[in-house]
């Protein structure tokens, strides 16, 4: 057989071998779903995006689980069951917006915000309410507000609630070309990066990252020992970056407040301009709630914002302070089901009592 024609046979067969080796890794990895196991995070549940200020969204129609709990994304990509584009004849909708407070992480469906303030809504009104969700996870007010003009106008909220949390001035993530989000900008993939259509790229390239470190459920989390005698619930990193948080917000000191502030403004004027009322629900952190002396001054920061913005603003601290639970968090930014249910109580009060 000639040089010529024995070379072209075994390029074929090597191309044939690595074709077949390729089409059995995509279905091995992605029948077991080996990408989210090993990496420890809902990567599943994410999409990028080629939008400014939007690197990803919630993926549409999702039916997974992420961190313990049991997620479901709808149509419109919400977490939530399915719902019509436009709300029913007399339905009062409000639209939940923020990050993973008001995503639910960690929470089942029925004990996220949205579900609770739908209830305590229609048992204090009477009233045809409905509350859709649409909180994501790591997302600040720069992408909320970038995803509420591109996708949620639409829906026609009567009603927007803004979940604020203390580190909404912070940067958002973007994806990442491990298919897991990122604070690195410069790491941002576009929407159609093969490293995100192909689940044995990814698992490839995350095995290489880490250099074939994997681990299962949650992840490598920051932790530090306690000193002794610390009675504190929450772990000393987390208080360590809380109180970064607020340190920040006592002397902002680049350009993430101005961006904040911005945003907030630009969301009050589409909401002024389109006739939706809009209420920000300011959460605490939860060292600011069971010590004698919290540190209030985002609190206080954002009251300031608030008024020179003229946005309708609830702070929730004190009722958090006031609650008897000896624990109303999972971690020190995210309520647990009572921190929702204290969250839910008093933003259905809130909106309410302008009514009557």
């Amino acid at each position: 057989m000639p040089l010529g024609r024995r070379l072209a046979r075994g390029l074929l067969l090597v191309a044939l071998a690595v074709a077949v080796f390729w089409t059995l890794g995509e279905i091995v990895t992605r029948t077991f779903d080996l990408v989210d196991r090993l990496n420890g995070f809902p990567r599943k549940l994410f999409t990028a995006t080629d939008e400014p200020d939007l690197g990803y969204r919630l993926r549409p129609g999702v039916d997974t689980e992420a961190r313990g709990v049991h997620v479901v994304t709808n149509a419109l990509g919400l977490r939530g069951p399915e719902v019509a584009r436009v709300p029913a004849p007399g339905t009062n909708r409000v639209l939940v917006l923020g990050d993973s407070v008001a995503f639910g992480f960690r929470l089942e469906q029925g004990e996220t915000f949205s579900v609770l303030l739908e209830h305590e809504l229609e048992q204090r009104d009477g009233g045809s309410w409905e509350v859709l969700n649409g909180g994501v996870e790591g997302y600040n007010t720069v992408n909320e507000l970038a995803y509420l003009r591109s996708s949620l106008l639409d829906l026609e909220p009567r009603t927007i609630v803004l979940v604020f949390n203390l580190n909404d001035f912070d940067y958002g993530p973007v994806m990442g070309p491990l298919g897991v989000l990122t604070l690195d900008q410069s790491q941002r993939v576009q929407s159609d990066s093969l490293a995100l259509r192909s689940e044995f790229l990814l698992l490839l390239r995350w095995l290489i990252a880490t250099q074939g470190r994997v681990w299962l459920g949650q992840g490598p989390a920051a932790t530090a020992t306690p000193a002794p005698g610390d009675t504190s619930p929450f772990n000393p990193f987390d208080r360590f970056v809380s109180a970064l948080r607020k340190r920040y917000y006592a002397q902002p000191d680049d350009e993430r407040w101005q961006r904040m502030v911005d945003a907030l403004h630009d969301m009050a004027a589409i909401c002024r301009a389109r006739g939706i009322r809009l209420v920000v629900a300011i959460v605490p952190d939860g060292d600011q709630v069971g010590v004698a002396s919290p540190d209030l001054t985002p609190q206080k920061k954002l009251a300031d914002v608030c008024r020179a913005l003229a946005l309708d603003c609830i702070d929730l601290q004190p009722s958090f302070a006031a609650d008897r639970h000896p624990l109303l968090y999972l971690d020190i930014m995210h309520p647990n089901a009572d921190g929702q249910r204290i969250m839910a109580r008093d933003v259905a009060r809130h909106l309410l009592a302008a009514q009557h």
